[in-house]
């Protein structure tokens, strides 16, 4: 009796239940640590300013002589009665409050004229020891992707080095005997494995380590030693191709008999004949050949593993929101992906559906926007409103 094909919920709850990524800590400079996920709480190890520091560009004064009223700053001497105090700059101590530069006139004798109606209270515009950053404060939470801000204030915490997780390795092994590297002009029978370019990017996206492998051809024999040779160095083993039922299509088969079988089918397409299995404690998913249906399939499921094992939330993304031209149809009991491009119009943005099937598959790698149509869904009429996920 064939297995019932399972949702994509139902695949990833299937993989991640009998699934222990293995997670080790490793220590990054801060030159090397965008993106990656902290394996700690991160502390200041400083406090800045060290000192007091002034807010903006200025002169240092002493607010006692302004108690009451405004003094003569005519016969001011410098480095006396007031000093220059720029943004950031430590000043001297005998000086507690900054006048901005924009409300003083500097006299050729050294003295100033300050605009009609200047106000000079204890501290105006001082920035105190430790207002920036206090030693022991919580700079960042385990489990945070960092962020060009998020380095910024790790360095500002004293920190140039970064203990995050390690990411995953996730070998990527392309098969089929048709299949030829990129820069190799195809023949009759040939097609180019754009696959591996494809991956190679979205894992690198996603966090993850790609490990590239040589194309395989449609052997057996060939196959299981790459699957082995993929799992002694990945945490995540990606078989790219032979999936389906045709007569050359053996890493489904392979993955169930190296491993223990999980799924062979999923209710969601492109990718329908994906399969998963279990191999030495670590996911092998055969993804599907063609390119639209390793990109989704690399989409929703592969780039969910990598979060799991890096302990995060998948990153949201973007969505807009735009009118149907054409009726979009469902397929009852699949989750269909839809590719769309985007156009401005008068009355807002439009959406043109881009389709896969016996078409050009350069322009639905290339759109714009995508929708995933629901399993229970009913199809939309055109001009109606869709929450569209934004690629570009």
């Amino acid at each position: 009796m064939e297995q019932k094909a399972l949702s994509r919920k139902e695949a990833l709850e299937a993989i991640r239940s009998c699934w222990t990524p293995a997670q080790t800590p490793e220590t990054v400079s801060i030159e090397t640590a965008l993106g990656r996920v902290l394996a700690e709480d991160l502390y200041a190890r400083y406090s800045l300013p060290v000192v007091r520091s002034s807010t903006m560009d200025g002169i240092g004064v002493a607010s006692a002589l302004f108690r009451k009223g405004e003094p003569d700053t005519a016969h001011w001497q410098w480095d006396r009665d007031y000093v220059r105090a720029d943004t950031g700059d430590d000043f001297d101590d005998r000086f507690d409050a900054v006048i901005p530069v924009e409300a003083v006139t500097f006299l050729e004798g050294g003295g100033v004229v300050l605009a009609p109606g200047t106000k000079v209270t204890p501290g105006m515009h001082v920035r105190t020891a430790g207002s920036s950053v206090a030693r022991g404060d919580l700079l960042l939470r385990v489990g945070t992707r960092l962020r060009p801000f998020d380095l910024a204030a790790a360095v500002m915490g004293g920190h140039t080095k970064l203990v995050v997780v390690r990411k995953p390795v996730v070998a990527f092994l392309p098969t089929g005997s048709e299949l030829i590297p990129p820069g190799t002009e195809p023949a009759r029978g040939e097609n180019i494995d754009s696959n591996s370019v494809l991956a190679q990017a979205m894992l690198t996206e996603m966090g993850a380590q790609p490990l590239l492998f040589s194309i395989t051809s449609d052997n057996p024999a060939l196959l299981r030693t790459a699957i082995y040779a993929a799992a002694e160095r990945a945490d995540i083993i990606l078989l790219c191709g032979g999936s389906s039922k045709g007569g050359e299509d053996f890493n489904a088969g392979l993955a169930g008999e190296l491993g223990t079988l999980l799924f062979h089918s999923v209710a969601a397409a492109p990718g329908r004949p994906m399969a998963a299995a279990m191999l030495d404690g670590k996911p092998l998913i055969n993804v599907s050949g063609p390119p639209h249906a390793a990109y989704f399939i690399l989409d929703w499921c592969v780039s969910e593993l990598v979060s799991t094992f890096l302990g995060i939330e998948r990153p949201l993304r973007k969505t807009v929101r735009a009118r149907l031209k054409k009726p979009l149809e469902a397929t009852p009991g699949m989750e269909i992906l839809r590719r769309f491009e985007l156009l401005e119009t008068e009355r807002g943005l439009e959406a043109v559906s881009i389709s896969g099937r016996g078409g050009p598959v350069c322009p639905v790698l290339t759109a714009s926007a995508q929708f995933v149509t629901e399993r229970a869904g009913s199809g939309l009429e055109a001009g109606e409103t869709l929450e569209l996920t934004y690629l570009r």
